[in-house]
């Protein structure tokens, strides 16, 4: 009996210690999310629809979507974590404007859909977006490119090392969530933001069990799809060495440093994105 009891306090006990570390875990990636969806401001040929779907585990998300013109490839964009598509409009508006077709996928825990952010969970918003255009849309999947910036980035990766689709954009992405964090603590760059980093070293973040690995540099050579990787040289968030690190793991990768731009603005990408879906476009 004493046996059984200890036992059943030793479970309890490194349950609540893994549960503490998924929780720290979960806030390390997962930050204060920008829930406020900013006004529709596009001007477009293609009226925008602002759907509502489910993902494949029932979970119910929102998307923006753009019709394409002529036949062009439609875009899923994944956007970065702690955003919203609203926040990206100057994307749709600039994709629109070159006749693709956009699906702004906001993934669970994100804008208006419901649910809790987790990294299978991503993955498995990212398929059901590509379900939706196929079964509701008829849209082939290789007439499908997937872009994705910073965290989507790693959704993307998932995704395109599982399947092939017409094209693959990578923009401003990490190479594993554990090297992303141990820059960003090491920069000191999340204890503005919240407090209860000023008491967590380099150290416990790189010793830190994960159940989140984001490991996009693993995934990233399994890539068959045309791919671009860009990032900016001036991005304090997610350092451009990654993006590097990520093109030498795919020797079929086009590698795009930009001398200007931010982790926070997407401008400096847009006549790459267009020269490499013109290529994608005649293979």
């Amino acid at each position: 009996m004493k046996l059984i009891f200890f036992i059943f306090l030793f479970f309890i006990f490194n349950t609540h210690k893994c549960l503490a570390l998924f929780d720290i875990e979960k806030r390390l990636i997962y930050y204060p999310m920008n829930k406020q969806i900013a006004d529709i401001r596009l001007k477009l040929k293609e009226p925008l629809q602002d759907i509502n779907f489910y993902s494949l585990d029932g979970t119910k998300l929102n998307a923006w979507y753009i019709k394409s013109q002529k036949s062009k490839p439609t875009i899923i964009y994944c956007h970065g974590q702690g955003e919203n598509i609203s926040m990206w409009q100057s994307i749709a508006q600039f994709l629109s404007d070159n006749g693709y077709g956009i699906f702004m996928l906001e993934y669970r825990g994100h804008g208006r859909s419901k649910g809790s952010p987790r990294e299978s969970g991503l993955y498995l918003d990212l398929e059901s977006a590509i379900k939706y255009l196929k079964d509701y849309e008829n849209i082939e999947q290789n007439n499908i490119v997937l872009w994705g910036r910073s965290l989507g980035g790693a959704v993307v990766c998932d995704i395109a090392s599982r399947d092939n689709f017409m094209g693959v954009i990578l923009e401003s992405t990490f190479t594993n969530i554990r090297n992303e964090a141990l820059f960003l603590t090491k920069n000191k760059i999340l204890e503005g933001k919240f407090r209860f980093w000023t008491k967590i070293s380099s150290k416990f973040v790189a010793t830190i069990p994960l159940t989140q690995k984001f490991d996009n540099e693993n995934k990233v050579a399994m890539i068959s799809s045309p791919l671009l990787i860009a990032h900016s040289i001036h991005d304090k968030t997610v350092p451009s060495y990654m993006s590097v690190q990520l093109s030498k793991k795919n020797p079929n990768a086009k590698l795009y440093l930009s001398q200007k731009g931010s982790h926070h603005s997407s401008e400096w990408i847009k006549d790459e994105v267009l020269k490499f879906l013109t290529e994608v476009l005649k293979k």
